[in-house]
């Protein structure tokens, strides 16, 4: 194996450009943007917003239309990204083109349009901004969204409690439900923990803030799923480098160790058992209705199989499937409570299998990089996010989300991602012969 070499360059060896100044009106505004997808605060402000809620979606368009702008400012730099990323492209375009054989085309529209809205949010920091700047910007969304919440908790309860069901009087927050406040102060946790690692004695006293400010929200969500993934992405990111380059130097050994012992768990345990562990956790049995709920849409799945039944039309009052399942729970789902069931449900084995070769890619990246560059923080936080993602879409949805910044944050780090390695093959190509004021950018194995 080769030493280790490092290779400089200045800005224009990279496949796309780099922010290092910002004009102080475009760092507002992307703080801005950033809260609202972070957060679900012109949901609340703005109820009834998934019927005709002329104000939210005036706010969200005047967002898509000027990232598109901002997008098309420095249109060399952004088209140079999506160029390397066409299996991203193609799946952020097959819910439009779901529309061909939805069950509701003109709600499938009007939501894939907004998802890809949104998605230029996340294309325009991947293609235009340095990883540190936007892990930096990400951790202040945090500590400001956190502090709102705190604010609606303790100033405007009927706001940042919640009202009905089981969890009255439970913390919301910012969010309209408690599990949206515990899955983003988690994340917002992890982030600030990793950029407060990357800064050493320089740390800013706001992130600081707002770690302390996302633990204590984090801890009064009650939200049982966030807490246990944020304990365990934390032991990740603080014994990762070592683990990693163990388990990368013995996966061979490990993988024949494990897959028994997976294979085994899975053919011995039963529902009964796994009821029964939920049980044990202070967890409802059937997961509040979802699992009646998931073993009744396994045949609306085989139903429409191959290309599902459009992009978010599933739920849908068009859709006649609805009524037959009210009928058999009892009530009405507006949506499956798990992110895989939900995507084979809206675009079928297709949308289900790209997604599958996009997260692959994903995690292959990261994988790559983190091993060769393990104080990394972008490439750190993408390796934890891997067991988030994977993880908050057993019980929630975030596959494909619109104007969420759990969809959005996927598409960023995977852009983030795969400009950082284009960057590293495109320097490594053109060897060190570069100007003489050119500084250190890579360290390439």
């Amino acid at each position: 194996m080769q030493g280790r070499r490092t290779v400089t360059g200045p800005s224009t060896h990279a496949p796309t450009a780099q922010r290092d100044r910002v004009p102080v009106w475009e760092t507002l505004f992307v703080l801005a943007a950033s809260l609202n997808y972070w957060t679900d605060l012109l949901r609340l402000a703005f109820p009834g917003v998934d019927s005709a809620s002329v104000m939210f979606r005036a706010v969200h368009f005047a967002f898509y239309g000027a990232f598109a702008c901002l997008l098309l400012r420095r249109l060399a730099a952004s088209l140079l990204l999506v160029r390397q990323m066409p299996l991203l492209l193609a799946f952020l375009l097959l819910p439009l083109l779901s529309v061909l054989w939805s069950v509701n085309p003109a709600e499938t529209t009007t939501r894939a349009v907004a998802l890809l809205g949104s998605s230029l949010y996340a294309l325009y920091l991947a293609s235009q901004y340095r990883p540190d700047l936007v892990l930096r910007l990400l951790a202040w969304t945090a500590a400001i969204a956190a502090a709102v919440s705190l604010v609606l908790i303790v100033a405007f309860p009927s706001i940042g409690l919640m009202s009905e069901g089981e969890y009255v009087n439970v913390w919301s927050g910012a969010f309209v439900h408690k599990n949206g406040l515990g899955q983003m102060t988690a994340l917002g946790a992890i982030i600030s923990i990793i950029v407060l690692m990357s800064e050493g004695a320089r740390r800013h006293p706001i992130i600081v803030a707002g770690l302390v400010l996302n633990l204590f929200l984090l801890a009064g969500s009650r939200s049982l799923t966030s807490q246990v993934v944020f304990v365990a992405c934390v032991v990740m990111i603080f014994t990762l480098g070592r683990f990693l380059r163990f388990v990368v130097r013995r996966a061979a050994v490990i993988a024949l160790m494990v897959a028994p012992v997976v294979v085994v768990l899975v053919a011995t345990t039963s529902l009964d058992t796994f009821t029964g562990l939920l049980t044990s956790v202070g967890k409802d049995a059937t997961l509040s209705s979802r699992i009646p709920l998931w073993q009744i849409l396994g045949d609306f799945i085989e139903e429409r199989y191959w290309l599902g039944w459009g992009y978010e039309a599933f739920f849908t009052d068009a859709n006649f499937a609805i009524r037959v399942i009210e009928a058999k729970l009892f009530f009405k789902p507006y949506y499956s409570h798990n992110g895989y069931i939900e995507l084979w449900l809206g675009l079928g084995a297709v949308g289900f299998f790209m997604m599958l070769g996009l997260f692959g890619r994903f995690s292959l990246l990261a994988v790559q990089r983190l091993h060769r560059e393990d104080r990394n923080p972008l490439f750190l936080l993408c390796f934890v996010y891997i067991p988030l993602f994977l993880i908050q879409n057993t019980a929630e949805v975030t596959i494909l989300q619109r104007n969420s910044m759990s969809w959005c944050l996927f598409v960023l780090l995977y852009g983030l991602l795969v400009r950082e390695a284009a960057k590293v093959e495109v320097v490594a190509a053109r060897g060190p012969r570069l100007p003489a004021h050119a500084t250190p950018r890579l360290t390439v194995a």
